[in-house]
């Protein structure tokens, strides 16, 4: 079967949804298939048969920053390149996974006009949330599921933006009115929790289907560094609970570290806060996966004080493949993947004391430590297995393309 898959960013990350797309390629070809990535063209694109029509991201000759925001709402470029892709390559399906903002929903009316079965991998809450997080105001919010989009232009939802938060808003109703996603056959929702959501949003039930992220388990850590330290290894944003892990940091015991790996908006508040306050943090900034990798081989513990509605992150997966307890807020669907107590610990969102103790309790208790990691390993190479990741996606291919 010929794949044709669509994704903002051709990359090696650092995102879970560049993850995703690179992982899912390479499972697709080792089952015999062929791939052909299409995404925006960039310096670390990856090789691709048709890197010579990729097109630059929507808006990336604006010169201002509503004309920035507008063209991402829908790209004349992208739906050329990609309507020209489509009839040189003649893929049998395509799969559809973060387009929104880079490559736009355009992608989706070029796959519906040139009569492509079409799946989507939904790795947030856009096709209901204008914002994409079902998050505002530093807290989660369900106030676009009615489809009223205009709370999006009051609260201001896209990074307190006037302009992009309009756009967001105006790409929302036209998605809708247009029928945009009633010409996806079919959407794929790595959480039972974001199924829930992306349904009481309008996604009709019967077209949006859960199958978990898979993540490549090697064998487990064999020891952790001493000093133990604590990795979080994600994106510095306000909603995945950055300052909550500062707060906590502040509890740790003596000679234990957290160390930062990722950067994004609040990189410099990051930085300036654990200098003013003599905080025990590293800040590592972005970080290669072998980095990473290498970061969570050592580590005590993974941690991702998440505050909005997680989906089915990737750094929980992947440090669970690695044999190393997770410690997470109990939000969306981060308790699909940690089974409290057992593979990892739970705690409430935004609760600086509960995230201290949890991570103090593993830390000071390797031997625990030890056991829930080898218990989140055990139970990822279970559920979470590559070889029945691609089974059941060459089975919806089958089913779509039929």
């Amino acid at each position: 079967m010929r794949v044709l898959l669509v994704g903002n960013h051709w990359t090696p990350g650092p995102g879970g949804a560049e993850t995703m797309l690179v992982l899912t390629a390479d499972l697709l070809r080792a089952a015999g298939h062929e791939v052909v990535p299409f995404a925006v063209a960039e310096e670390r694109t990856l090789p691709t048969p048709v890197r010579d029509a990729l097109p630059v991201a929507a808006g990336a000759g604006a010169r201002t920053r509503f004309g920035e925001a507008w063209a991402g709402t829908w790209s004349p470029r992208t739906y050329r390149a990609l309507a020209r892709v489509v009839d040189e390559v003649r893929p049998d399906v395509a799969h559809v996974h973060h387009v929104f903002e880079r490559l736009t929903v355009s992608v989706l009316d070029a796959l519906q006009r040139r009569g492509v079965p079409t799946v989507m991998t939904l790795h947030d809450y856009k096709p209901v949330c204008p914002n994409f997080r079902l998050f505002t105001d530093g807290a989660p919010c369900t106030r676009c599921l009615s489809g009223r989009y205009v709370n999006v232009v009051r609260h201001r939802c896209l990074e307190g933006s006037r302009w992009r938060s309009v756009a967001a808003a105006a790409d929302a109703y036209a998605s809708r009115g247009r029928g945009v996603y009633d010409r996806v056959d079919r959407f794929l929702a790595p959480s039972a929790f974001l199924r829930d959501r992306v349904v009481d949003g309008g996604l009709p039930a019967d077209r949006v289907e859960v199958l978990p992220n898979p993540v490549v388990a090697g064998s487990p850590r064999e020891a952790r560094a001493e000093p133990p330290v604590v990795l979080y290894g994600s994106r510095l944003v306000a909603e995945k609970g950055v300052h909550t892990l500062l707060d906590a940091a502040a509890r740790l015991p003596s000679g234990v570290r957290v160390r930062l790996a990722g950067s994004g908006r609040l990189e410099r508040a990051v930085r300036s806060r654990v200098v003013v306050e003599g905080l025990p943090v590293d800040v590592l900034g972005a970080l290669s996966p072998e980095r990473v990798a290498a970061e969570l081989s050592a580590a005590a513990a993974a941690v991702l004080p998440a505050l909005w509605w997680e989906n089915c992150p990737m750094a929980v997966l992947e440090a669970a493949a690695a044999g190393v307890p997770v410690v997470a807020s109990a939000v969306g669907g981060i308790p699909e993947l940690v089974d409290d107590g057992r593979t990892g610990l739970l705690v409430p969102p935004g609760d600086a004391a509960a995230l201290a103790g949890a991570l103090i309790r593993l830390v000071e208790r390797p031997d625990e430590a030890d056991r829930m990691g080898r218990a989140g390993w055990e139970r990822v190479r279970a559920r979470h297995a590559p070889a029945a990741h691609v089974a059941a996606l060459q089975e919806v291919y089958r089913l779509v393309a039929a």
